[in-house]
């Protein structure tokens, strides 16, 4: 039967979605967590805040570069004056090569000062279609369109103008944000109206710092869930408290290497490795050939029998987390986010890394 006055292009084609089945609902993919489940969504606006230097820019980051190593694409847009060549280093010093960094198609960096110009980049981003864009900061952008970042009508209409413009290019869009000032207005979440999170149609993380980040130390923050509007990050976390804890964060700097893990939560306890630890098996993931036996560890990197036995047990549940659990494995490193050959990532990413 033909239904009166229908035209299609104004509506979703229904029948098309169910061709394939039930549709299912959106499931969290971007920055994959220690379990391998994904912290943020895909073709949404998902929001970092948290207090200055609580590792949301870095967080952001890390998941840039994952992007980049799994042959994706990266915008970042910044506002926040952190500049181009602070940027840059921080990606090199993550292992993204200067060919990537440097390749227009993979990667793009911009500083827009106004409004026109920010309009500008939103257009080309919308004929680019990038994987992935950070967004720094959400603060920054609404004095640049003259809006008043209490007024709930002036940042919808910055949020259509801007980030939903970028999401309706299928990019994941990570934009941070600072955490209010006040007990009060902190308790909701990021500075401003509530407007700010009805626009969250993805994941709204509050980062609490754990333990300060610092060059040549690294450093961890919480990440707790203050939005998750389609429930799949919520699923896979602990219940009970009103933020549940999605991740850990943890920047790892050791030695001159730098790793990164989004550790899964257990319960809301800190599930962490000690940083030294994963550092330790990081380093047996570079050598070649692969460490066999603790008594091969401690004479190639001349560690201690302690030592070689923690690291070794480390390196080997990340290199095979199949067998975590099992005797032999013993404490588990969940799965390297590093892209170092054999930590599950693809031959594409292996090519992406390089050292710094």
């Amino acid at each position: 039967m033909t239904p009166v006055s229908y035209t299609p292009s104004l509506y979703a084609d229904v029948a098309a979605m169910f061709a394939g089945g039930t549709p299912e609902p959106p499931q969290p993919t971007v920055g994959r967590r220690s379990d391998g489940s994904g912290l943020v969504y895909a073709d949404a606006l998902n929001v970092f805040f948290g207090p200055p230097e609580s590792g949301k820019t870095l967080a952001a980051s890390t998941i840039a570069a994952d992007t980049l190593f799994d042959g994706g694409s990266v915008l970042v847009i910044d506002i926040d004056h952190n500049g181009a060549h602070a940027t840059l280093a921080r990606f090199r010093s993550f292992g993204v090569s200067g060919d990537t960094l440097s390749n227009p198609a993979r990667f793009r960096y911009a500083a827009p000062e106004d409004a026109e110009t920010m309009r500008a980049i939103v257009a080309e981003a919308k004929r680019w279609q990038p994987t992935f864009t950070i967004l720094d900061s959400i603060g920054e952008l609404l004095p640049m369109f003259g809006a008043n970042s209490n007024d709930a009508d002036d940042y919808t209409r910055v949020n259509r103008a801007v980030m939903t413009a970028l999401v309706s290019s299928g990019t994941a869009l990570i934009a941070i944000d600072h955490e209010a000032k006040g007990t009060d207005s902190r308790s909701y979440g990021s500075s401003g109206t509530a407007a700010k999170k009805r626009a969250v149609d993805g994941a709204m993380l509050r980062f609490t710092v754990k333990q300060p980040f610092s060059p040549g130390h690294g450093g961890k923050a919480s990440l707790a869930i203050a939005k998750d509007r389609h429930g799949g990050l919520k699923a896979v976390s602990p219940v009970g408290d009103r933020e549940p804890l999605a991740a850990v964060f943890q920047l790892i700097q050791r030695d001159g290497a730098i790793d990164w893990r989004f550790w899964a939560p257990k319960g809301n306890d800190d599930q962490t490795v000690d940083p030294k630890i994963a550092a330790d098996a990081l380093q047996l993931d570079g050598l070649d050939p692969e460490p066999i036996s603790t008594r091969d560890v401690e004479a190639r990197m001349h560690w201690s029998s302690r030592r070689a036995v923690v690291a070794l047990k480390h390196w080997r549940a990340s290199r095979f987390p199949e067998a975590q659990g099992s005797k032999e494995v013993g404490i588990a490193l969940p799965a390297s986010h590093s892209s170092k050959e054999g930590s599950g990532s693809s031959p594409q990413n292996n090519s992406e890394r390089e050292t710094s």
